[in-house]
């Protein structure tokens, strides 16, 4: 069976959208479109095979959280409840199976190898790649891979710049609908300024452990470090910002190293 634009419509149809979902719909868009930009041309045309068409990353970008809302048991594969207090990652705590999902970490080596095996079926290659490219983004929103006892900050009342909001809402798209609405425009500045004349090759190095361990850093450091009054405003907004905009920069030129490198062509003997 031949996957075409109909079976992305079909998926997509009557999914209503949430807004404080993994980074937002901007956000991912942004990761998706960066990753666009360093893949290479041969990755780019099999991502296009396997999607049926010319389907941008970004167009799909956002697929994972609307499917969450019709399939509960992939809910728990957004994030990895890495506790508060730990330095490092433990399968056995941080990723146990339950019937919600287990967790970002497995869920991305999951969809990786879906994704790798030609053999698959069309669909579930379709499904795999999708959840990739939305994956590799939550993984790198810091409040994804932390465990406060609050849901990742969902469960933790602030408000930014007097308007009430979730600090996990914050994060997700509260700073950068602030900053912008061009997901577009600000992808090209991230290039600019987070990548632009840096190590590409150095900063895509790791795997989604070593991911999740950075982000876990930056929640700990950075969105937990809250004012008395959980008032939010410009100056945690100013620090904020430039996380978030090299997190997802980081999140795009991941993405592109790991599609590059499942897209590999076989080597001739």
């Amino acid at each position: 069976m031949k996957v075409r634009i109909g079976f992305l419509a079909v998926a997509l149809a009557g999914v209503p959208l949430q807004p404080a979902a993994g980074w937002g719909t901007l956000g991912h868009a942004v990761v998706a479109e960066i990753a666009q930009r360093h893949v290479s041309a041969d990755t780019l045309r099999q991502v296009k095979t396997i999607l049926g068409g010319e389907i941008s990353l970004a167009s799909i970008s956002n697929w994972a959280d609307h499917v969450a809302l019709l399939r509960s048991e992939t809910v728990h594969l957004h994030f990895v409840n890495i506790p508060y207090e730990a330095s490092s990652y433990d399968q056995q705590r941080d990723c146990p199976q339950t019937p919600r999902g287990d967790c970002i970490i497995n869920a991305i080596t999951r969809s990786k190898a879906v994704v790798a095996d030609r053999a698959a079926d069309k669909q579930k290659r379709v499904e795999a790649l999708m959840f990739l490219v939305h994956l590799v983004g939550d993984i790198h929103q810091p409040l994804h891979c932390i465990d406060r006892n609050d849901a990742g900050g969902s469960h933790l009342p602030v408000t930014f710049f007097d308007r009430p909001m979730s600090l996990h809402a914050v994060w997700d798209f509260g700073i950068i609908d602030k900053y912008t609405f061009d997901w577009g425009d600000y992808a090209g500045q991230i290039e600019k300024d987070q990548l632009g004349g840096k190590d590409l090759k150095s900063l895509q190095a790791g795997e989604p452990v070593d991911w999740a361990l950075q982000s876990h850093k930056l929640a700990v450091e950075v969105a937990y470090a809250l004012p008395e009054d959980f008032k939010l405003g410009e100056s945690y907004y100013q620090a904020g910002l430039p996380v978030i905009s090299r997190q997802l920069g980081l999140a795009g030129i991941r993405l592109a190293r790991m599609l590059n490198n499942i897209f590999v062509p076989p080597r001739r003997h």
